[in-house]
């Protein structure tokens, strides 16, 4: 579970928050967050060298009550990773079914301050109101045109941790998407025009020094190299490696320091255990992008506002794998 309350407030943290929010977070009390079960929990995993993502479990001795909603949705994401889940239990869980892409984001007088980081968007409701993704009322849990969400976090998360039904249907603008076909991998031989608008975009990022601390470069932009190349020079041997470039000017700078912080703690745990040799099977650092070739470049990536995101994990591959 990547979250808990605090027994004595109520409060709801994320686990990977806590080592750096709360470091007297071994004299706290952690409990579910259903408060009808309110089973006693602990984070694990929350210091940065740990191999696994931060997360909350309980104790041997204890359980969650049979009727806790958290632990239901906890198991079935569990379950998700591995085998296809039913209709019913995937409206269980819900799922982002709208993308709203954000406008007007080049004021930090704009962020909505609810938020507590960005690749834990949680969403708007038709309202234009905060929702939380795993609220235990009807509305937040079964799919419908009010599960929106403003940035790609929760999208990728989707993709990513329910390989086996990425059968589901997103709307962007209007217009529907499986997921299946929403998203499109930059590797090897990749040619420009297969890279079109409206789709997120992804790639291993180049684990070499030239990617370290790129978002301090330059002042107006950040520039990424990607694994992924669209040919190779047979004479030269010379790889015409995909980019990405980020407008800084299109970002807030609270946005722009956190990404900025997020991408830095994945590049290094992902360049240290490569030069290591530890790199967990089939694990690379990706970038996902929501964006568009370049008019002048074909092989450079632009960002769409603030719409891109870093995970440093397998990518599962289905038969429509594209």
């Amino acid at each position: 579970m990547n979250r808990a309350r605090i027994k004595n407030s109520d409060e709801i943290v994320f686990a990977n928050e806590i080592f750096e929010l709360y470091p007297n977070y071994k004299e706290l009390v952690f409990v579910c967050v259903d408060k009808k079960c309110s089973t006693i929990m602990t984070p694990s995993c929350i210091k940065k060298n740990s191999q696994r993502r931060p997360h909350f479990k309980k104790y041997r001795n204890q359980e969650h009550i049979k009727e806790c909603e958290y632990a239901i949705l906890n198991e079935l994401s569990q379950k998700g990773k591995d085998e296809k889940l039913t209709n019913t239990q995937v409206n269980k869980i819900g799922y982002p079914s709208v993308f709203k892409i954000k406008e007007n984001i080049n004021s930090d007088n704009n962020i909505n301050h609810s938020e507590k980081n960005d690749d834990d968007d949680e969403g708007i409701t038709g309202r234009g109101e905060v929702a939380k993704l795993y609220e235990f009322d009807s509305e937040n849990i079964k799919f419908n045109r009010k599960n929106k969400v403003q940035s790609i976090d929760r999208i990728v998360d989707w993709y990513l941790g329910y390989p086996y039904n990425r059968n589901v249907e997103i709307e962007i603008e209007g217009n529907k998407i499986k997921y299946q076909y929403f998203f499109k991998r930059i590797k090897e031989n990749t040619k420009s025009s297969e890279l079109n608008n409206e789709r997120i975009f992804y790639g291993k990022v180049m684990l070499s020094d030239k990617n370290r601390n790129v978002f301090n470069k330059y002042d107006n932009n950040v520039y990424l190299t990607l694994l992924g190349f669209q040919k190779k020079d047979t004479i030269s041997g010379h790889y015409e490696n995909y980019s990405i470039i980020i407008d800084k000017k299109n970002i807030t700078q609270t946005l722009l320091s956190r990404m900025r912080n997020k991408y830095d703690s994945l590049f290094d745990k992902a360049y240290k255990d490569l030069k290591d040799e530890n790199s967990p099977e089939n694990f690379s650092l990706y970038a996902f992008v929501y964006g568009k070739i370049a008019d002048n470049n074909d092989t450079t990536l632009n960002v769409e506002k603030h719409h891109i995101t870093f995970r440093y994990t397998e990518v599962r591959k289905t038969m429509h794998e594209n």
